[in-house]
């Protein structure tokens, strides 16, 4: 074989990985979103393109893992209770349990062990097709769920499609067990709006309890910031973990105080961490504490973040900044629910609840090797994406409302004149909430009467957000390759060539890069770091 075949191969399996990648993200954004049965329905082309199954079948186990029913059936919409129960003590159900590979049964075996596999499945076989694939997995690592997929024609489960199955699985333990909790609570949460009427309009506040103190309002009437108060709503009551993702300046932190304060542990301390801000040295010890002589300079036993929320909540800001070798330990921290103070070798159990956030896109993060994917997935069972304030403009008059007010001090507060709302309405505001509440804040110590007719605002650009990923909307490809183009490039800090350029990346020669660039009119200073 040749050099150039070898590079003719190599070339070939970086473009086969980069698409199956490619398909594997697309598929995963369409899921994370996903927390009702009616959204579900709505990607089953997505997931029957992604694995080629006839049916998609999706049994679940109730907590005490006595009995499982189905939940879901991709061609019948099925509800997600009022299934016939099955025992988990069959065959087919401990099969799946006690396999960490995707298991398949053929149709002759379905149908001569019909009693041993579910009436649903049987159906599948009888409608047509010839065989089964099976795999179990944890709903939010706290009880089993069964995917089954069945095929037209199947000869055997090859590497793809066994590859494809399981790098689904993470996220879709996540959406399916949003999906439950969202349909376990809704009646609960419907019950506690009309009886406590602790959502209001333009804020959320707690039950009634006056010796708690409220946290910052939210903002806003928008459909995007109604829903997103309802999902508050409904993760506070549960104990899973929640990532916050969005741009700098959106609320992370001031959503992380709401979650906690509506939650069981709204008594018990909310302690705050902000990952970039803390020396990469010092980082353990701040998290898990240190004894005494530990290292030089521990002059005493400290405490750390962690004993510090024992009972209450951990807000890990900027998660996605944390080390990559503390990465691994705050996993198992996350998984045994006990530390070690660094120098210490007891081990102190804990109970805490995390609630991280980022501003970076965590999926690339992963992609590109500098996040942990076991991590990813455990901090992410409940993820929350933050609108920018460019996407919620019809909420900008009542924040600007607010800040009016903030601001005031002892003076009446002032109004803003139409204009001037009707331009900071329209301006893409790259540094979202934070950037206008300086504005406003400078307005007014800038204004003489009581109406302000005059503002200044940076420089206004086209803003497009460095950290965001290339969405997956009907678009032609022409666009949707240059978006990813332009991603990608961002993700090397412009570099084109070389091990960590784009073009390896992409999988194809640095000159065909540069090709596609200058056909698809994407000029280099425009990716550059800074974007």
């Amino acid at each position: 074989m040749t050099l150039g075949s070898d590079t003719q191969a190599l070339y070939e399996r970086l473009r086969q990985r980069e698409t199956e990648q490619l398909a594997q993200i697309a598929v995963c954004q369409k899921l994370a979103p996903i927390n009702s049965q009616k959204a579900f329905d709505s990607i089953q082309d997505d997931l029957k393109n992604f694995l080629g199954q006839e049916t998609l079948l999706l049994f679940t186990a109730a907590p005490q893992e006595i009995t499982y029913n189905l939940s879901f059936q991709s061609k019948k919409n099925t509800p997600l209770t009022g299934q016939r129960d099955y025992s988990c003590k069959e065959v087919f159900f401990q099969d799946c349990v006690n396999s960490a590979e995707p298991i398949q049964h053929d149709a002759d075996q379905i149908l001569k062990l019909v009693r041993s596999f579910p009436t649903e499945l049987a159906a599948c076989i009888r409608a047509g097709s010839k065989a089964s694939v099976s795999i179990a997995f944890r709903l939010h690592n706290q009880y089993w769920a069964i995917l089954c997929l069945t095929y037209k024609k199947l000869g055997s489960i090859d590497s793809r499609l066994q590859q494809r199955i399981r790098s689904l699985l993470p996220q879709l333990s996540i959406s399916i067990g949003n999906i439950l909790i969202n349909e376990q609570s809704a009646h609960l949460v419907t019950a506690q709006s009309h009886a406590t009427s602790f959502i209001s309009p333009l804020s959320l506040t707690p039950p009634t309890n006056t010796q708690i103190t409220p946290p910052p309002q939210i903002i806003g009437q928008s459909g995007i910031i109604t829903t997103l108060k309802s999902q508050l709503t409904l993760v506070a009551n549960s104990a899973i973990s929640v990532l916050i993702q969005g741009e700098s300046g959106t609320g992370k932190e001031i959503v992380a105080q709401n979650i906690h304060h509506l939650s069981a542990r709204s008594q018990r301390p909310l302690i705050k961490v902000n990952c970039a801000a803390i020396a990469p040295s010092l980082i353990e010890s701040e998290l898990f504490g240190h004894e005494k002589g530990s290292f030089s300079g521990a002059i005493k036993r400290k405490i750390g973040k962690f004993e510090q929320a024992d009972g209450g909540t951990l807000f890990l800001d900027e998660i996605g900044d944390l080390p990559f070798i503390l990465q691994a330990k705050l996993l198992r921290v996350l998984q045994e629910k006990e530390i070690e103070r660094v120098g210490g070798n007891k081990a102190i159990p804990i109970d805490v609840r995390i609630i991280c956030a980022t501003h970076k896109d965590v999926e690339n993060e992963v992609r590109i090797g500098n996040f942990r994917s076991d991590l990813y997935f455990r901090i992410n069972a409940f993820p929350l994406s933050l609108p920018a304030l460019r996407e919620r403009q019809d909420d900008i008059p009542l924040l600007v409302q607010h800040f009016l007010e903030k601001h005031a001090g002892q003076h009446p507060p002032k109004q803003m004149g139409k204009k001037m709302l009707e331009r900071l309405r329209l301006y893409p505001w790259p540094g979202n909430i934070r950037e206008l509440e300086h504005v406003v804040a400078r307005s007014i110590l800038l204004s003489d009467g009581p109406t302000i007719k005059r503002i200044t605002l940076p420089k206004e650009t086209d803003f497009v957000a460095t950290n965001k990923a290339p969405d997956f909307t009907l678009q032609t490809l022409a666009e949707f390759e240059k978006k990813y183009i332009i991603w990608v490039l961002r993700s090397c800090n412009g570099r084109i060539s070389g091990p960590t350029g784009a073009a390896t990346i992409l999988g194809i020669p640095a000159t065909t890069l540069q090709s596609k660039m200058k056909k698809l009119g994407i000029n280099k200073k425009f990716v550059g770091s800074k974007g």
